[in-house]
Order: C-alpha cells, then structure tokens, then sequence
C-alpha cells in the first residue's frame, strides 16, 4: 500500500509531466510556423500594368502593391466597345486595393481610330481561352503573391454575357460572379438551376430598368436551386460604370466575397422551378435599391 504522501508525490509528478508536454507542443507549431516563407511587400511602378499574355493581347492588371500576403485574383471582363484599362479601374474601385484585378483586352474594334482604341470580345470560347491564359501569366509572373482558391469573375454588358457562359463550365472555381447588366439569355432558368449544385456559391446580378423583372426572377431561381444571390436595381437611366454605379456596388462587395454558408443545394433542388420550398430551404435573394 502507498502511503497518502507518496500519492500526492505521484500526482504532482503528473500533473509537472503534462505540464511540460502542453509547453513543448505550441513551441513545435511555433517552430514550423517561423519556417513559412513570409513575403516582402510587393512592389512596382504602378498600381496598373500591362500583362503579356502569350497568344492574346496584353491584359491589364490592377496589382495590389505592397501586399505581404498571398492575395486573390478579381477578373473582369468588360462591355462591347470598351478597354480593359477602364474595367480594370472600375473593378478596384469596386472590391478595394487587396485582390489582383486581371482584365483581358479582347479583340480590337476596326470600327475605331487608332487614336481611341476600344475592344470588344470574340467567342465565349475564345474569351475562356483567353482568361486561362492571362491567368496562367499572372500566376507565373507573381508566384507566391498570388493566393489558390476560387475566383471572382465579373463582366459588365458583353462581358457579363460572357461571363456568365463561362462560369459552369468551372462552377466552383468561377464560384462569384458579378454579372452587370446581363442579357437574361445568358444565364438561362437551366443554368439557375444547377449553378449552386456543381459549386457556385454566389451571384450578384446588377441591373436596370430593360432587364429587371427577367434578371430578378433568375436570382430566384438561382437562390432555390442553391447559390446564394443577390439583386442590385441600378437605376431607370442607362447602366453604366460611372462612380454611382461603383459606390453602389461596393456596398455590396463585402456580401459577394464573404465565406458562404454551408451549400443548401441538397436542401432547395427540389423546386427551382418555382414551387413552394421546404421550411430549411433558402429564401428570396435581396433586392437592393438604389
């Protein structure tokens, strides 16, 4: 039999023993956390460079100087008669001076003076060629600088058009998009209905007056079916990317890019189409008024 006294020695030896193992474990994890490479703020000349893309015209690139962490990528693809430069500075006006804003040219416009050059967009084909290889570059030129995951993909006119095609083809890697001012066709009820299901996981659709009612009915469809979405009505005049437009969708911009809720596809398939949803079953998407 041990004596009271050597008890209490054996339970102090313990409890010192544990002790000192809950102290070795976080130098351990501190160890390998001193080892991760850490990053010098990324420089260069200008927030706004052009971006050689083999096969294609340059890109633009809105680069997040002086990061010192990995940073996502924002593509924007933009409108008819257009310039990646101005999609670019939209585009960071809108989601701020943290992610990498990559903005393909397109094809030239012969209908223009080379004095005022504009660019519009070839096939959705060639369009998806293109944003894959001016990522490829991206990625190539910035390495570490670039964060992996998911994107965010945006277009405004043509380019939401384009946009929205060539989301499903990657749903979970084009999983945000920011679609203004869409032809309803490009974003059809059967693709509304099976975004949220092969991995997108939110969609902003802005719009005006033209396509109100048709853009609002395919965020519902969207939100049933098991993507969150979410409507921004941008007013009865002309759509257009002047700074009303940017503020407005830059109060938005936080709700685009924020960490999702579980995906409730499983919960919302069963009624895209309109049905009554079950009582776990996503709701209406918000609409946001000007």
């Amino acid at each position: 039999m041990f004596s009271a006294a050597a008890l209490r020695l054996a339970l102090l030896l313990s409890t010192l023993l544990a002790c000192a193992s809950c102290k070795r474990e976080p130098n351990k994890s501190l160890d390998a956390h001193a080892h991760r490479p850490k990053l010098a703020p990324l420089k260069g000349e200008n927030w706004l460079v052009d971006l050689d893309v083999p096969g294609f015209g340059k890109a633009a690139l809105a680069v997040p100087l002086g990061a010192k962490a990995p940073r996502s990528i924002v593509i924007a693809l933009h409108g008819s008669a257009d310039r990646p430069e101005w999609a670019c500075s939209a585009l960071r006006s809108i989601a701020g001076p943290a992610p990498f804003v990559l903005c393909p040219r397109g094809v030239a416009r012969a209908d223009f003076a080379a004095s005022d050059p504009r660019y519009t967009f070839g096939t959705v084909d060639d369009t998806a060629r293109e944003l894959r290889a001016a990522l490829a570059e991206l990625k190539r030129r910035y390495g570490v600088y670039v964060a992996p995951g998911a994107v965010v993909l945006a277009g405004f006119e043509l380019g939401a058009d384009h946009a929205a095609q060539i989301a499903p083809q990657e749903p979970s890697f084009f999983s945000r998009l920011l679609l203004i001012e869409p032809s309803p066709t490009s974003w059809p009820t059967s693709q509304a209905a099976l975004f949220g299901r092969a991995g997108g996981q939110r969609v902003l659709f802005a719009f005006g007056l033209t396509h109100r009612d048709e853009l609002t009915l395919r965020a519902v469809l969207t939100t049933r079916a098991g993507a969150e979405s979410r409507t921004v009505f941008l007013g009865d005049g002309p759509v257009t990317l002047e700074p009303p437009t940017r503020q407005l969708l830059r109060r938005n911009w936080s709700w685009l890019v924020a960490p999702s809720k579980p995906n409730q596809s499983a919960v919302a398939a069963g009624n895209p189409a309109g049905n009554a949803l079950s009582a776990n079953g996503p709701v209406a998407p918000e609409l946001v008024e000007q």
